[in-house]
C-alpha cells in the first residue's frame, strides 16, 4: 500500500518510523518544516523505552502527490477538517482514511471523505515529542498496539490490509465496536491526560497524590455515567474499560477501592507519560480539551448528567492556554476542584 501519515507529532513520528522499518511505502507528512528537515537529514530518533534511529521520508503537505491507498490521520482535531480537505485530492475511490486522533474525530472525517472511506482507531502507547526529529516512547514496547475498525463494524479485505501494515511491528486488532474503543480512549484522555495538563506534570506525580487521584476517580465516574447513557459498550484498552462496575462509586470506601485497585494498577506502567495537551500548552498552542473533556460535557447536557469535574478541567486548561494561569504554578490548580464529601 502507498501510505501517507499526516501529522507527525509524538505518536506519528514513532508510528511512521516503525511502519517505514517494515518496508511499507510511506511518507510522513507534517507542516513543521524544521521537523521535516530533521527527519530527512537524521532519521526519526526514538528514545525512552526504545532506542533507535530509523531513516524515513518526510514531506510538507504541499509536497503530497499522486494517490494514496491509506491516509493515517494524526493531526490535532483542531486542524482535522483543513487537513483532510487538503488531502482529499490525493485519494482515489478506494482510499482508506484511518483516524487515530484523540476524541471522536470520525464525526468530522466522514463528512469530508465519506463514510465508506473512514476507519477509526486508537493507539495504546504513549509518547512525548522532544524536538525536531526526536520522540520519546513513554510506555513499554509491549504496548505498541493499534485497535481500529470500520464504522459499520464489518471485517473486510480493507481492514485486513490495514491490519497487515501495523502487525509487522506490533499488535494490531480489528474492532467490531470501534465507538466502544473510542469512548474508552476518550475516557483515558479525559482522566490522566487531562490532569497531566491541568497540573503540569507526568502521570507518576498524579498517581502519588491522593487528591489528584480523587479527581481522576470523579472524572472516570462522570465518563462512565455518560457512556452508559449512550448505550455504547466501551471496549477494554490496556486494561481500561470505563463501565460503571469498574469506575462507579457512591461512598468514600468504594472510591478508594476504585483508586487503588482499578486506576492505579492500570496507569502505573505509564508513570513517565506526559499528556499531548500539556505539550501543546508548553508550546503556546491550543490543545484539544474541547474535543476531549468537552465531548463528555456536550453528551452530559444531552442526557441530563452533570459533569462538574469535566467542566473544571476545561476551565483550567483554557485559562492555562490564555496565560491567565501559569504552568509553573499548575500543581495549585488542584484547589479549583470542588471535591464533595462522600
Amino acid at each position: 500500500m502507498r501510505v501517507a501519515l499526516v501529522g507527525t507529532g509524538s505518536i506519528g513520528t514513532i508510528l511512521g518510523a516503525l511502519i517505514t522499518m517494515t518496508g511499507e511505502d510511506i511518507e510522513l507528512v507534517d507542516s513543521n518544516l524544521e521537523h521535516v528537515n530533521a527527519l530527512n537529514r537524521n532519521g526519526a530518533k526514538i528514545v525512552g523505552f526504545m532506542n533507535a534511529t530509523i531513516p524515513v521520508k518526510a514531506i510538507m503537505p504541499r509536497q503530497m502527490n499522486g494517490k494514496y491507498d491509506l491516509v493515517i490521520s494524526l493531526t490535532k482535531q483542531t486542524a482535522l477538517k483543513e487537513s483532510l480537505t487538503s488531502a482529499l485530492q490525493y485519494m482515489h475511490d478506494d482510499s482508506i482514511v484511518l483516524t487515530l486522533q484523540n476524541g471522536i474525530p470520525e464525526d468530522i472525517s466522514r463528512k469530508i471523505v465519506g463514510d465508506e472511506r473512514v476507519m477509526g482507531g486508537g493507539v495504546e502507547f504513549g509518547a512525548t515529542w522532544l524536538g525536531p526529529g526526536v520522540s520519546e516512547l513513554t510506555s513499554d514496547t509491549s504496548y505498541l498496539k493499534i485497535t481500529f475498525g470500520q464504522l459499520d463494524g464489518k471485517i473486510t479485505k480493507k481492514t485486513k490490509k490495514v491490519q497487515k501494515v501495523f502487525s509487522s511491528f506490533g499488535q494490531s486488532e480489528i474492532s467490531t465496536n470501534i465507538l466502544g474503543t473510542r469512548f474508552s480512549k476518550l475516557t483515558d484522555n479525559s482522566t490522566f491526560s487531562a490532569m497531566s495538563a491541568v497540573l503540569g506534570c507526568n502521570n507518576g506525580k498524579i498517581l502519588d497524590s491522593y487528591k489528584a487521584m480523587t479527581c481522576i476517580a470523579h472524572l472516570g465516574r462522570e465518563a462512565g455515567l455518560i457512556i452508559e447513557e449512550t448505550g455504547i459498550c466501551p471496549e477494554k484498552i490496556f486494561g481500561l474499560q470505563p463501565i460503571m462496575k469498574n469506575v462507579g462509586f457512591s461512598t468514600k470506601k468504594q472510591m478508594d477501592d476504585v483508586i487503588y485497585n482499578y486506576w492505579t494498577p492500570i496507569y502505573s506502567p505509564f508513570r513517565s507519560g506526559v499528556a499531548s495537551m500539556l505539550q501543546d500548552i508548553e508550546k503556546g498552542k491550543k490543545c484539544e480539551v474541547n474535543q476531549i473533556n468537552g465531548k463528555f460535557i456536550e453528551l452530559g447536557k444531552k442526557f441530563g448528567i452533570e459533569a462538574p469535574f469535566m467542566r473544571t478541567v476545561v476551565e483550567i486548561i483554557t485559562r492555562l492556554e490564555t496565560g491567565k494561569l501559569k504552568l509553573e504554578n499548575a500543581w495549585k490548580n488542584l484547589n479549583y476542584f470542588d471535591i464533595p464529601d462522600l
